[in-house]
């Protein structure tokens, strides 16, 4: 299994107790899908390891518990603090509406105005802290334009187009977003 294969889900932090118990941080919206897990990918030397939970993810006020069949120790759960998570990108959740999206779904699709005009290719998402940011291409040249909700207008799989409003002062910044 390969990252290409995957999403991210989240993090190992830091062991919990001395009894090899590890507190993890998930990063998803609703943590209840992924509280009965199996397994999960967690990435060591650029490689994935499966690692199997011994017992459903316990969630303590914020914290989220977990437990894995071969971590026994708080210097075995040490080793993996830090690590990043990941699952099959087929164990993500079913989408209730055709207007959600996942935010790896979104490079290669065409970024436009609400009005349709063509901005440039989404190549990339980034996330910085609590931001979100679709990497848009066009013309060689490299824009940032904030993702939240309230830019968001639609997304239409069928022509891999994502509708969004830009704040003014965008066509300022971005020229090159709007030349033909």
């Amino acid at each position: 299994m390969d990252k290409s294969n995957c999403f991210f889900l989240g993090k190992i932090k830091k062991p919990n107790g001395l009894s090899g118990a590890l507190e993890l941080f998930l990063d998803v919206d609703d943590p209840g899908p992924y509280l009965n897990l199996e397994f999960v990918f967690v990435e060591r030397h650029h490689q994935l390891v499966p690692l199997f939970f011994s017992k459903p993810i316990q969630v303590a006020g914020q914290k989220f518990i977990a437990r894995f069949n071969t971590i026994e120790h708080i210097d075995q759960a040490s080793e993996w603090a830090g690590s990043d998570l990941y699952l099959p990108i087929e164990l993500l959740p079913v989408l209730t509406t055709d207007q959600q999206f996942y935010y790896h779904e979104l490079p290669g699709f065409t970024a436009c105005t609400p009005e349709g005009q063509e901005l440039g290719s989404i190549v990339e998402v980034m996330e910085h802290g609590p931001l979100q940011w679709l990497v848009v291409q066009r013309h060689g040249q490299e824009a940032l334009l904030p993702l939240s909700d309230r830019v968001f207008v639609r997304v239409d799989r069928e022509t891999k187009r994502f509708y969004l409003h830009l704040k003014p002062g965008m066509d300022e910044l971005y020229p090159f977003l709007f030349e033909e």
